[in-house]
């Protein structure tokens, strides 16, 4: 077995460079959306409790509407002009610079939090999508899993070495409920790790505009509309598109809610912060199986196993959560419940968001046309942020009916997205891209 999955690649500067921006942008990922700033937001900065979690849900999916929007039209645009790096550049200063601001918000001042978690979150998610339209030019079409695999593994290092920073620093340094620092640590750490990108990451090379003469808002929007139109040409690549929509619900839901949840069922902060590392030791676990096997396997096979695992935890979560209100319901102690399953059903998660991403973002470089990597990757970003937007109807549900019910609801997600991803014909697909129809 080979120890460095890289070995015998070209392009190893290059390579790493990209990987980089993965680690990079695990700062904001796990420090901001997962961590710290939705129990900041909605414990301290909405002080008229009842409707925090929906408060929560409005900000983070007008930011996700936005980059839904944004993300194919850049794509496109990045497309025509060659204008890759120059995008994931910019988007990431801005997440930067605006995560560092999130330090100045005081309780009460909610307009303050979205007008600067918005454009963090937004810059970050499209940001995403110029990072993974680099894959198809960095690894041949029987590599991307084991790339993609490696570099999303790398990226949980990095979350697991972020994990361990800030339960040291609200340990040692007394920081409890003093997020604030992290905020601009967060921000520091993206910008430091971008400079790989900066120095040693290559634009593709680009034969010639297609539509030259026009602006990049216009061509992004011409360039669109051929793209959707001969879709039905990819309709492997649209079915898991869409299938991508409902997974990615549950996705967003783990990353985005994981801290509320944990803090839910009696998890302290310290104790909430080796959950989530537990969570993400299981994610760089996750990791291995597309970078090991999905090449030989073959994606869809890959794909249907994890979601199969991800649906099996989410209503064994949804169960947990019912007895739990059975049990508090009957007079109990709420932190006095069991935990020992949430630690199983949180690695089971874990390990299903760090090999389906991985894997899905393999899939979808073996099925998009080369030459229009950052358009496909667009309309991929659109999804996930649509997917994102989707968590909305899980925090209603959660706020008005109960855990367990908006649990049941993800859980059917997940069924959609398995049920979308078994009409996927990977071989047919990818003779498709090949073909260069698009």
């Amino acid at each position: 077995m080979n120890l460095y999955p890289l070995k015998g690649l070209p392009q190893q500067k290059q390579l790493w460079s990209w990987i980089s921006y993965d680690v990079a942008n695990q700062s904001f990922t796990l420090i901001v959306n997962t961590l710290l700033f939705s129990v900041f937001f909605t414990d301290v900065v909405v002080t008229s409790k009842g409707n925090e979690n929906q408060l929560w849900s409005i900000t983070f999916g007008a930011s996700m509407l936005l980059a839904a929007l944004a993300s194919p039209i850049a794509g496109a645009a990045a497309d025509e002009r060659a204008w890759k790096k120059e995008g994931l550049i910019v988007t990431g200063f801005i997440c930067a610079i605006f995560t560092c601001l999130l330090a100045l918000i005081q309780p009460g001042q909610v307009w303050l939090a979205m007008l600067l978690y918005i454009p963090a979150n937004f810059a970050f998610s499209v940001g995403e999508n110029f990072l993974a339209s680099f894959l198809p030019s960095l690894a041949r079409q029987d590599q991307v899993g084991r790339v993609s695999g490696f570099s999303w593994g790398c990226a949980y290092a990095a979350a697991l070495f972020l994990l361990c920073v800030t339960a040291a620093a609200i340990v040692g340094f007394g920081l409890k409920d003093q997020p604030r620092p992290f905020f601009v640590f967060a921000g520091v750490w993206f910008l430091a790790f971008m400079i790989p990108v900066m120095l040693w990451l290559k634009e593709p090379e680009l034969n010639r505009p297609e539509h030259p003469g026009k602006n990049l808002l216009t061509v992004g929007f011409v360039r669109l509309g051929e793209t959707l139109r001969h879709l039905k040409g990819y309709r492997d690549l649209a079915t898991l598109l869409l299938a991508s929509l409902f997974y990615g619900t549950g996705m967003s839901v783990v990353v985005f809610f994981a801290s509320n949840l944990a803090k839910e069922y009696g998890f302290k902060d310290v104790e909430r912060v080796i959950f989530l590392a537990v969570i993400t030791v299981s994610g760089i676990i996750g990791t291995i199986i597309p970078m090991l096997f999905q090449d030989r396997v073959g994606h869809r096979r890959s794909t249907v196993v994890l979601l199969v695992v991800w649906i099996l935890a989410a209503v064994s979560f949804a169960f947990y959560a019912y007895r739990h209100e059975v049990f508090v319901a009957a007079g109990g102690d709420p932190e006095g419940f069991i935990k020992w399953p949430l630690w199983v059903i949180g690695n089971l998660l874990g390990f299903g968001l760090g090999s389906l991403g991985s894997a899905n973002r393999a899939f979808v470089g073996y099925l998009a046309p080369p030459d229009r990597a950052a358009e496909v990757f667009g309309l991929w970003g659109m999804m996930f942020k649509l997917a994102a937007i989707m968590t909305f109807p899980f925090a209603y549900a959660r706020d008005k009916l109960g855990t367990p019910q908006a649990l049941v609801l993800l859980a059917g997600f997940l069924i959609v997205g398995l049920i979308l991803t078994f009409l996927v014909n990977e071989k047919r697909g990818h003779a498709a891209a090949q073909s260069g129809v698009l």
